[in-house]
């Protein structure tokens, strides 16, 4: 069983807590550090300011009520000789040891408790006073009480404040989060309904133009797509059914004829008709399991193709049925990687459906642009409604609904051919034509002139379509 992790939510809100924490501790130990060393620089700076004095009298006659003249606040004071004996001390300290030794330049400590009764921890100055003849030390030492008892209420209020502060910032950021969520929510709400089955709804798009309305609009984008494959799909799902249904409805009929004449002669009629509507059929499933092939992008072979060659058997073909005149420009030789058969049936569809539309005449060229083979084919009927241009690919369309399907085909021929082109990478479009009638453009890519050892797509021979010799061509 799964377990159940942890939202964004919850997530984002022990994140920034946890952010918070350490900031406060950090900047409680350096607000404690700052604060400690502030007082402590102050303490001395006062007791350096009365040793200053002190050293000043030294040279002259020294009394006891100088020195406590400094002894204001509780500080004390001692002067030192050179032996370390105490010379002169203030009213607290006579009678007692001298604070620290004496010093020939001026030094700061700190000592735990005087010699007196207090427990206290002083802060000493010591400053050299006096002729070198005589010199002196002048000790003076004020008490860290102060700074003790500031650090201490100061670290205590920060250790209350903390929790607060941590409660406060969880509360505000699962409050944030939560309604910079809120539009995160309803498009989930609306994505399960939809999913549910009704694809043309949308899912709401928030007010702000910010990334969560930019994931809806790109949701709807997709929503969209998907409704737009829905639909073909149920088209083509229906589309089939009927094309199916027709030709076996056909052979049904024919079989219960036969049948309830029993005519000998009228089987023979019905079996040349049923293998008639058998092929179609037959065609029929071909063409969408290979539509089901190319919409699954299932990779094309890869051969080098003389793609003139391919070209000029079809237009034989065509020129031999007579239906049209078939005028072809001269055929430079192109050539393209692809699956011969299926870049033959693309021509073959595209001059079977100029022949069909043509009052007389096709015209194909062949030329190159841009690094494309492009070949245009031409009739001369009576072209495409500019409404029309794109739905003559969707699948089943036939834009004359009144022709019989022997005439007007299945209606997925140019699906299928501009399928195929695109997994050649290239395309099929209905370009503009120079008169009336209809313009096929099919552009491939143009094989590029490498050294033959240096093509690893290629065999070593080229790909021939039959009906033309291929020693008209060098490597």
């Amino acid at each position: 069983m799964r377990k159940k992790g942890l939202g964004i939510r919850a997530v984002i809100t022990l994140a920034a807590t946890a952010v918070v924490a350490v900031i406060l501790v950090v900047a409680g130990v350096a607000l404690t550090m700052l604060l400690r060393h502030a007082l402590m620089t102050g303490i001395e700076a006062a007791a350096r300011e009365r040793a200053d004095y002190v050293a000043s009298l030294v040279d002259t006659p020294l009394p006891t009520s100088a020195v406590d003249a400094v002894s204001e606040g509780r500080a004390v004071a001692q002067v030192l000789d050179q032996e370390g004996h105490v010379v002169v001390a203030s009213h607290d300290l006579e009678g007692e040891p001298a604070m620290r030794s004496p010093v020939t330049t001026p030094q700061v400590s700190t000592i735990a408790a005087m010699p007196s009764e207090d427990d206290e921890p002083y802060r000493v100055v010591a400053l050299p006073a006096g002729p070198p003849e005589a010199p002196r030390t002048v000790l003076v030492a004020l008490p860290l009480t102060p700074v003790v008892r500031v650090v201490g209420e100061t670290s205590r209020l920060i250790l209350a404040i903390f929790p607060a502060v941590l409660a406060l910032t969880g509360l505000v950021t699962w409050l944030a989060v939560g309604h910079a969520l809120a539009p995160v929510e309803r498009i989930r709400r609306k994505a399960a309904t939809i999913g549910a089955g009704d694809l043309s709804q949308r899912v709401p798009l928030p007010p702000a133009h910010d990334e969560l309305r930019r994931l809806a609009e790109t949701m709807n984008s997709m929503l969209s797509r998907i409704e737009a494959a829905h639909e073909r799909q149920r088209h083509f799902v229906s589309d089939a059914s009927h094309e199916l249904r027709s030709p076996l409805a056909n052979e049904q009929a024919l079989v219960e004829v036969a049948l309830a004449r029993r005519d000998l002669d009228l089987w023979q009629e019905v079996g040349q008709d049923l293998q008639a509507e058998q092929a179609r059929m037959r065609r029929l499933v071909d063409d969408l399991l290979l539509l089901a092939r190319l919409d699954g992008q299932v990779p094309v072979p890869r051969r080098e193709v003389d793609l003139d060659d391919v070209v000029h058997e079809q237009a034989a073909r065509l020129r031999k049925l007579g239906r049209v005149r078939m005028e072809v420009a001269p055929l430079p030789a192109l050539r393209v990687l692809g699956d011969v058969d299926q870049l033959g049936r693309v021509v073959r569809n595209l001059l079977d459906n100029a022949a069909r539309h043509a009052r007389t005449t096709v015209t194909v060229a062949l030329r190159t642009a841009g690094g494309e083979a492009v070949l245009r084919v031409t009739d001369d009927g009576a072209g495409v409604p500019p409404d029309q241009r794109e739905r003559i690919f969707d699948r089943f369309t036939r834009l004359d609904e009144a022709r019989g399907r022997d005439q007007g085909g299945s209606g997925l021929g140019l699906a299928i051919s501009r399928a195929i082109a695109a997994a050649h990478g290239g395309s099929l479009v209905l370009a503009e034509p120079a008169g009336p009638g209809a313009a096929f453009e099919l552009r491939l890519p143009l094989l590029p002139d490498v050294p033959e050892g240096a093509r690893e797509v290629a065999p070593p021979e080229t790909t021939k379509a039959p009906g033309r010799a291929s020693a008209r061509r060098g490597p």
